[in-house]
């Protein structure tokens, strides 16, 4: 198979590049070996962070929301109500001091601890709670896991330290979703447009925080640092002082000394960390989708005419041999669905490869074989390059004309720019139901680009709700035929995620690291750096 591989790769050639959101940079700027943003330097005792600025998660001018992704520098700064394990399926309380839920899992009663503080001295109450829930619903930057179970919520009270949700139907997942979901400070942001939470940078340049540490200095473009929270009521954390550096590449910021801290999946990056000696290389088992996405239809109106028709769509995935492009990365597993086919719930459907049948189905299907198929994606590490050098390959080799973007911001090129066919995306899932929820007809980012179909909502709903396996099963079979039948996006396979510790950080005995998109339990407290 790598044979195969290495002989596609080599007959792969330069793609001419166009902006997919009016973004000027292309695919050969991007290496393993990019450049790293100026970082402040560092004395004994502190622990190096790093982010990305190239994978649309995160750009240099503030703190990343933490209802995205909950990346470790976050995690230090803000909390939950409660305090997932390495599974993120079994919590313990972390605001909360406990919780209950009736027997007909529509009601659901949180006390808080008593005396929680913001690290600016303002007390953290059940009105940041509520607020928050609000907030998430009407803002855009949020992470679908958090909408789709809160829009569940009928009605939510609070009395003193208690608070109360009643749901309109039973959510299975909720206390699961508010183990993630992190409490912001209302007295901070009640009077900044929801619109814009995300890029308020007067917050996110010196957010208040609930966590182990607040923001020291902020150098716009570089890095920030983090001291201790002086208000935070539990086991103060050994490390004193955190640096967060803004790189290009996370290869090029371990290399230079700068990260004790990081994880991918890249081959490229895998391969050279684990031959790095001051490093520990912990595989660790998620859900992470490297997948495509159809820009069809927006809720604004705006249609792109091109892949309006499923058979091209589904010619689109005839083209591509997803099991040789598998092998670029070291722990990948083709999947056709949300589904993974190793699930009892997987319903046998598969996206064959068949290069002349897809040649034949895209000429039948009646797309203007002169106008070129435009591939827009936001990873600059080698194999993500490879991986769409090699794509673009197999379509030409379909008849296709073939343009490829490396996007600066995934997020605006993918969803509000929407200047591109095929968006070529990854998802480190908490579960399947994250992948499902992006179908939700009222997803704030999908929605752009689905057009808002309200096909998928009921089965969504019932899976949500599922209590047993049987019904788990059912609604997910539903769900998959859906996909399949709508073709809006669709999976090339999962990869296996690492986490690289350096030798100067000594984690302690028993932490099991956890998809580190997310927050669980790393006994942060008792970290120590050298």
């Amino acid at each position: 198979m790598k044979k195969v591989l290495a002989l596609v790769l080599a007959a792969a050639m330069a793609f001419s590049m166009v902006a997919c959101g009016g973004n000027s940079n292309s695919a050969s700027s991007g290496t393993a070996s990019g450049s790293t943003a100026n970082t402040v330097s560092t004395a004994d005792g502190t622990l190096k962070l790093v982010l990305s600025t190239t994978d649309g998660s995160s750009t240099d001018d503030k703190v990343p929301t933490p209802w995205m992704n909950r990346t470790l520098p976050t995690n230090l700064m803000f909390r939950s109500l409660f305090l997932a394990d390495s599974t993120l399926t079994s919590v313990t309380p972390d605001l909360a001091e406990s919780y209950d839920i009736s027997e007909d899992g529509l009601t659901y009663t949180i006390a808080l601890k008593d005396g929680l503080k913001w690290s600016d001295g303002e007390a953290l109450t059940a009105d940041d709670v509520l607020w928050s829930i609000d907030a998430a619903l009407g803002t855009t930057q949020v992470n679908s896991i958090y909408t789709s179970a809160f829009k569940k919520i009928a009605s939510k009270s609070s009395e003193g330290n208690v608070i109360t949700l009643t749901l309109s139907e039973p959510y299975s997942a909720m206390i699961d979703v508010l183990a993630q979901f992190a409490i912001l400070p209302k007295h901070s942001l009640e009077s900044v447009d929801l619109m814009k939470l995300d890029s308020d940078t007067t917050f996110w340049q010196n957010p208040v925080t609930s966590g182990y540490y607040m923001v020291d200095e902020f150098n716009v473009g570089n890095y920030f640092t983090m001291v201790p929270n002086p208000n935070y009521e539990g086991t103060p954390a050994k490390i004193e002082k955190v640096t967060v550096s803004y790189v290009n590449d996370y290869l090029t910021a371990a290399q230079s000394g700068i990260a004790d801290y990081l994880y991918g999946n890249a081959t490229d990056l895998v391969q050279a960390m684990q031959s790095m000696s001051n490093y520990t290389a912990t595989p660790v088992d998620v859900l992470f989708y490297k997948y495509f996405i159809f820009n069809m239809s927006g809720v604004d109106g705006k249609q792109n005419e091109a892949m309006q028709n499923v058979e091209v769509r589904k010619a689109i995935m005839e083209a591509i041999d997803r099991t040789t492009l598998a092998t670029l990365y070291p722990s990948a597993n083709v999947l056709n669905s949300g589904v993974p086919n190793s699930n009892e719930a997987y319903n046998g459907f598969e996206y064959k490869f068949d290069a002349e049948k897809a040649k034949a189905d895209i000429q039948a299907s009646g797309y203007d074989m002169s106008r070129p198929i435009r591939i827009c994606y936001y990873n600059n590490d080698q194999t993500s390059i490879d991986l769409i050098n090699t794509i673009a390959f197999y379509l030409e080799q379909a008849g296709l004309k073939v343009e490829t973007t490396l996007s600066n911001d995934g997020t605006t090129d993918l969803f509000t720019n929407r200047n591109y066919d095929i968006g070529f995306k990854g998802k480190s899932s908490f579960s399947m139901d994250e992948w499902y929820s992006e179908y939700l007809s009222t997803d704030a980012l999908f929605a752009n680009i689905f057009g808002g179909d309200t096909s998928f909502d009921a089965a969504i709903a019932a899976y949500s709700a599922a209590t047993t396996e049987e019904e788990k099963t059912a609604a997910l079979k539903t769900l998959q035929e859906l996909e399949q039948e709508k073709v809006y996006k669709v999976p090339l396979f999962t990869v296996g995620t690492y986490v690289f510790t350096s030798s100067n950080v000594k984690i302690p005995e028993g932490v099991t690291f956890c998809n580190p998109l997310y927050s669980c339990d790393l006994n942060f407290a008792n970290w120590e750096v050298a």
